[in-house]
């Protein structure tokens, strides 16, 4: 095998990701060369503008994908909910290792006695469907814009006196913060997460097959359903980020479930549906055409 490079942004996230994908495979291969490139996207770049007005989902995923489309790198890693449903012509998602906590969380300053259920929080979120399901659930909170890197929007709670901020608990878990946080995860019953939301999604060329095969050995058959289950959901709703939605699929013994959210416009407060049964993908079309009713 070739030494190989990997392309991820460059957020410490993102980075963080990359090192334990990274680690998977040289615990299978520990011969194997692999050089980490960190690509600054558009997303990240631009910190003030809304997502929907630069480019939606892919704006965290474009610039990398087109390293990897020119050969620059050999692999990606991505977080899976900032990935349009339609790939670029001739990649293709290799792996999807196991999946981290999927919910998301409020974290409150150290010192709050505040929480959610009180009412009458300001909650800093960016996240258009955070936005709709907060209105939606919990009565009278007032939303202030916040985005950047996990760091930021932590700082500017307390910058801001904001009474919590609405984060992804995967995020906050790869990067060991779990531990030192006052946090409230969010029931996906009533707070439906981006569609693959704890989700790594590793890429590939789709003629490099020894790359292909490689990732392939870190690939959990589990998440894989998941992925595919919450990403058929996203493709059927035109697979961008512009509307608010949110898709989760979990296995529980034998029984799937699978939450999701649609608010179809500005002007639509946005509901919930939530499905069981036994193939998860069938599911994500019975979800779709509940809400699309």
């Amino acid at each position: 095998m070739r030494n190989l490079k990997v392309g991820t942004r460059k957020s410490p996230l993102a980075m963080k990701q990359t090192e334990l994908v990274v680690d998977m495979l040289k615990a299978k291969h520990p011969e194997l060369g692999i050089e980490i490139v960190g690509i600054s996207t558009l997303g990240d770049r631009d910190q003030k503008s809304k997502l929907s007005e630069i480019g939606g989902k892919g704006i965290f995923a474009k610039e990398v994908e087109r390293e990897l489309i020119d050969s620059e790198i050999d692999f990606a890693v991505h977080s899976l909910k900032d990935l349009p449903a339609i790939l670029p012509e001739g990649l293709v998602l290799a792996a999807h290792p196991k999946r981290a906590n999927p919910l998301d969380c409020v974290v409150y300053p150290e010192y709050s006695e505040k929480r959610i259920s009180d009412g009458g929080l300001r909650l800093g979120t960016g996240s258009s469907r955070r936005i709709k399901q907060l209105g939606l659930h919990f009565s009278d909170v007032e939303t202030v814009p916040i985005r950047g890197k996990i760091e930021t929007r932590l700082e500017k709670m307390l910058d801001e006196h904001l009474d919590g901020v609405v984060l992804a608990c995967a995020g906050l878990e790869r990067m060991g913060y779990l531990d030192h946080l006052l946090y409230e995860p969010l029931c996906p019953d009533n707070f439906v997460p981006a569609v693959g939301q704890g989700i790594l999604g590793v890429e590939c060329r789709m003629d490099d097959e020894e790359v292909f095969q490689l990732l392939k050995e870190i690939s959990d058959p589990e998440t894989e359903q998941m992925a595919i289950a919450e990403r058929k959901f996203l493709e059927l709703m035109n697979g961008n980020c512009d509307i608010p939605l949110g898709a989760l699929a979990q296995r529980f013994d034998e029984e799937w479930v699978f939450n999701a959210f649609l608010a179809k416009d500005d002007n639509d407060a946005g509901r919930s549906v939530r499905f069981t049964g036994v193939n998860p993908l069938s599911l994500a079309v019975q979800a779709y055409e509940e809400l699309m009713k």
